[in-house]
């Protein structure tokens, strides 16, 4: 009987007790919240007060290192000193509490106590990866920076299984802004663990995108420099000052460096196709030029003969275009450089040969029946998908130049349809539109552009982006579209080399045309004076644009253009500085901010 009631007591009560430690827990959470709400807002009194209760109340850990937090916050290091002697005592294991007592004898000046205790830190410190790394973390975190060094050396010493933790000093040192000293244990895991040139390669990249005023790049080029002289057979650093020189487009470095790979450990053959390729469109052609001829001698059973011959003539015919040779022999020599090549090359990289042939032939031989039969030749010769919209979209442009605008556009419309959503069927599309636009259906091309303007290719979408405008602009302050013809038929003009004429119409538009088509004609008149070396004169153009219409969609563009022509063939360098500094101040969203940005270093 005695049982039952004990039993029917316990059934009774048991909801009870639960109801109250639900409510006790809930009390707790709530307590908690505004603990952190008031921590956050930065009233440390009171969260310091609300922890401390928590502590007194729950006896966790956790409540009491927030609690200590809040009296450092509030610089009450004494009281600090207290509370954690008093933990410790209970809780002699417990390393944060360890630490944390180091930080409040520094804060307090007292380095007798806070050397003392570190030193029963480091005589107690377990041979456990973990727990070392999580020691080291703890003393980053209160800024005690020597201390986390001193436990990675300890941990060094005492691991059983050899562990130096390289990495993490560098790290550690990167943090302390002592870049040299990183270098130094960046460069010792390399040696220990090639396979870890990725994760240093990744380290050094996450330097580079945070060095502000490029003096980390300058003791990054010392280092790498000084570990390739001292150790020339070590494959990790040449990749890696390879990589470095790329990146801060020391080109010459990164080609000798690819160079001495090839020579000492194995073919680089590809890599420096590749280096020349970036050689080439960074108008470094002296540079492609020995890139590709090195390959080149290997012979032809290396399997990139073909690319770099290709790439070899390619270099020449640019190097022709951006010094705007006149001479036809030169032409004449490059045409039959092209006829020999044509034997000694395989089937995969013949069109592209055939696509620089084509463009001597038409452009500079006067030989356009030949270019338009040599490509529709090599069209036929192909099933490529790719390649043969290629060559469609240089026998358009050919088309185009000479009057054949219904051939031109019916071609167009191919490339377009069959590679509608690759970036060369986008193409394909501008250049239709950019058709539509020099014979005067200007709504036609706007119906294009406006598709092509969230294109993926960035340069394509700027491009139908700024003519777009310029019909936009145009038809809106003159709805006839009188003056839009105009511009348009100066703009076929020059497409087709024909400068002068197009200079007559566009003198006329400066002189006399509306406020919408003035920055656009001076834009024109400024390319074809560059183009005919008169860089002075370009130059002034340029920067008549943006004085005048520093509004206009073409100033920023013009600006860009104005300081390359200082940078590059004036050789006036404070003018370019100036200028790129102008152009990342004013037009921070152009889409040459960051190049202005880079060759503003540069300077």
């Amino acid at each position: 009987m005695k049982r039952l009631f004990l039993l029917v007591l316990m059934a009774w009560l048991l909801p009870l007790a639960v109801s109250a430690q639900n409510k006790k827990d809930a009390q707790t959470e709530v307590e908690v919240q505004l603990a952190s709400k008031r921590f956050q807002s930065q009233e440390y009194e009171e969260a310091r007060d609300l922890y401390h209760n928590l502590y007194r109340k729950r006896g966790l850990s956790q409540y009491f290192n927030q609690y200590v937090e809040c009296l450092f916050r509030l610089g009450e290091f004494a009281q600090a000193e207290k509370e954690l002697q008093r933990f410790i005592r209970s809780n002699p294991n417990h390393w944060k509490a360890k630490v944390d007592l180091v930080y409040a004898y520094q804060s307090e000046g007292n380095t007798k106590k806070a050397d003392e205790l570190f030193d029963e830190i480091l005589k107690g410190i377990p041979d456990n990866r973990s727990s070392i790394l999580n020691l080291e973390n703890m003393f980053r975190s209160r800024s005690l920076n020597n201390h986390a060094m001193a436990i990675l050396e300890r941990g060094a010493q005492i691991s059983s299984d050899g562990y130096p933790f390289y990495v993490e000093k560098a790290s550690l040192y990167q943090a302390m802004n002592n870049y040299q000293e990183a270098f130094v244990y960046y460069f010792k895991e390399l040696e220990a663990q090639p396979d870890q040139y990725k994760l240093v390669k990744n380290r050094f990249q996450t330097l580079l995108l945070y060095d502000v005023n490029k003096s980390i790049a300058d003791e990054m080029r010392i280092a790498l420099l000084e570990k390739t002289q001292q150790q020339p057979d070590n494959l990790e650093y040449a990749k890696l000052l390879v990589w470095f020189s790329l990146q801060e487009e020391d080109y010459d470095i990164a080609l000798a460096q690819c160079k001495s790979i090839d020579r000492r450990h194995s073919d680089q053959s590809e890599e420096i196709i590749n280096l020349a390729d970036i050689c080439l469109d960074n108008r470094q052609y002296d540079l492609a030029k020995e890139a590709f001829d090195y390959v080149l001698e290997k012979g032809k059973v290396n399997p990139f003969y073909g690319r770099a011959l290709v790439g070899s003539i390619e270099t020449e015919n640019q190097l022709c275009l951006d010094r705007h040779v006149t001479d036809t022999r030169t032409y004449e020599r490059l045409s039959h450089k092209i006829d020999e090549a044509y034997q000694n090359i395989g089937s995969k990289e013949y069109p592209y040969l055939v696509e620089i042939q084509a463009d001597l032939m038409a452009y500079h031989l006067h030989q356009v029946p030949e270019a338009v039969a040599l490509l529709q030749q090599a069209i036929g010769q192909t099933n490529a998908k790719f390649t043969q919209a290629r060559l469609k979209l240089k026998l358009a442009d050919i088309y185009l130049y000479t009057d054949e605008v219904w051939e031109a556009t019916l071609l167009y419309s191919q490339v377009d349809k069959s590679m509608k959503e690759e970036p060369l069927g986008h193409e394909a599309r501008f250049r239709n539109a950019q058709l539509r636009y020099f014979i005067g259906e200007f709504n036609w091309a706007q119906t294009q552009l406006k598709v092509l303007k969230a294109a993926t290719s960035k340069l394509i979408a700027n491009d139908a982006m700024t003519l777009s405008l310029i019909i936009d602009d145009n038809l809106e302050y003159d709805t006839t579209g009188t003056e839009l013809n105009r511009l348009a038929q100066a703009d076929f003009k020059i497409y087709q080399h024909r400068e002068d004429e197009a200079l007559s119409i566009l003198d006329s538009i400066r002189h006399d045309g509306n406020i919408i088509s003035k920055p656009h004609a001076l834009y024109r008149i400024a390319e074809i004076a560059a183009q005919r070396e008169d860089y002075v004169e370009a130059d002034s153009l340029y920067l008549q644009i943006v004085q005048t219409f520093p509004d206009s969609y073409m100033a920023d563009d013009a600006l860009m253009q104005a300081a390359l022509i200082e940078h590059r063939q004036l050789k006036a360098k404070e003018a370019a500085k100036k200028h790129y500094e102008m152009l990342i101040d004013q037009y921070p969203t152009s889409l040459y901010t960051a190049q202005a940005k880079k060759n503003y270093r540069k300077l």
